[in-house]
């Protein structure tokens, strides 16, 4: 009863607030020229560099104000004091205390008040110039989970009308089409080295068929968003064991993707988020299912002992991720043959890198990346496990 009650709740949900509901993170561009980066959610915080018209930013928050949190640009940079770093190989430098702090650093001028993030003993950092013997500072790469933010006003869901396609700005910034950037599992690998691949020989065969998918006006793309509705509703009448929702999703974010008008994004994401939702629930109740199987297992009592990660909304190794483009993911969860369970980025003030190659449950807002199609989550706390999942 609880599992129809939640599942009709959701049929029924039509209105404001899921017009309103947004997936973090997500890719939008600058709709102005020298649009200012800012090291925290403020006028009163310096600037740290600046954006032209195009640029695609990686969205991770709405902060009061009208600010919103994004993933540092490529040109950013931070500030760690020489002292508390051992240089390594290939540009890399380890860190030799704990709690350092990483000092947000600005194109504009020597400035380097803010802290967002302090690194672990041990961690690893990218060193982006050779350390000075005539300074004490050594400028790094942005550390995970450390921010900028630019006012909500200057960025769009949607590229700028009248920038031509795949054009680049004077600083290198790409820019990309009208429609959602497109990934492929070959843009994406492991930091091991290991390729990204789709799901199956099937789920490679519908990429590509949706790829090509176009639609030639709203009339037709309302169509398409109502035949996804239907053949949800049919389908969640079901079984859950049944359910699979990748092909309606891929669909789904077909038709978001070459939306045109505020009314055709909000339909098809209103029903994009409805998809991640069932989703979400079927994953849960498999977890329960598992549960129960295993607790009836011979043996199960000498496995008291272990984690109980049905609480974490993804459990897995935490590995570092390769991405050829901007918007791709920072890490994945991978299982115990390597392959990737869900995609994951830190929230913003959310420090993964103590994490690599630890076992781990996180717990966040979760999420569907149709193209790699795989589950993908915006962490919000991490959760060191002991024991690992056999």
């Amino acid at each position: 009863m609880r599992w129809r009650n939640l599942l009709t709740a959701i049929l029924g949900v039509c209105g404001s607030a899921d017009a309103l509901a947004v997936d973090f993170p997500y890719l939008a561009y600058v709709n102005s020229a020298d649009v200012y980066v800012r090291s925290g959610p403020g006028r009163d915080y310096y600037p740290t560099d600046k954006l032209a018209k195009g640029a695609a930013v990686e969205i991770y928050r709405h902060d009061p104000g009208g600010w919103y949190a994004i993933r540092p640009p490529r040109q950013s940079y931070s500030w760690v004091s020489k002292r508390h770093l051992d240089t390594l190989d290939d540009g890399i430098a380890a860190v030799n205390s704990d709690r350092v702090v990483a000092r947000v650093g600005s194109a504009f001028s020597d400035v380097r008040e803010v802290i967002q993030v302090r690194l672990d003993k041990g961690e690893k950092v990218e060193l982006l110039n050779p350390p000075s013997p005539d300074s004490p500072w050594c400028k790094i790469a942005p550390p995970a989970g450390e921010f900028r933010w630019v006012f909500s006003k200057y960025v769009d869901r949607q590229m700028p009308a009248d920038l031509a396609e795949d054009e680049h700005d004077a600083s290198g910034t790409e820019r990309f089409s009208g429609n959602r950037e497109s990934r492929s599992a070959q843009d994406v690998r492991l930091a091991s080295g290991s390729e990204i691949e789709p799901a199956t020989a099937e789920g490679r065969m519908l990429n590509a068929r949706n790829a090509s998918r176009s639609f030639s006006g709203e009339a037709e793309m309302e169509r398409e968003l109502n035949r996804i509705d239907l053949e949800l509703s049919a389908m969640v009448s079901g079984e859950i064991s049944e359910w699979s929702f990748a092909d309606l999703q891929r669909r789904a974010e077909s038709v978001l993707g070459q939306s045109q008008t505020p009314v055709e994004r909000g339909r098809a994401r209103i029903l994009v988020n409805k998809l991640a939702r069932f989703d979400d629930i079927k994953q849960r109740q498999e977890a329960v299912h598992q549960r129960q199987f295993e607790s009836g297992r011979p043996g199960a009592q000498a496995d008291a002992h272990r984690v109980d990660t049905s609480r974490f909304d993804g459990v897995g190794r935490l590995s570092p991720v390769i991405s050829e483009k901007v918007g791709g993911p920072q890490f994945a969860l991978v299982d115990n043959t390597n392959a990737v369970v869900s995609f994951i980025t830190p929230a913003p003030g959310v420090n993964l890198r103590p994490y690599v190659d630890h076992y781990v449950g996180v717990n966040g807002q979760r999420g569907y990346m149709t193209d790699l199609q795989r589950q993908h989550i915006s962490v919000q706390r991490v959760t060191m496990l002991e024991t690992e999942r056999r």
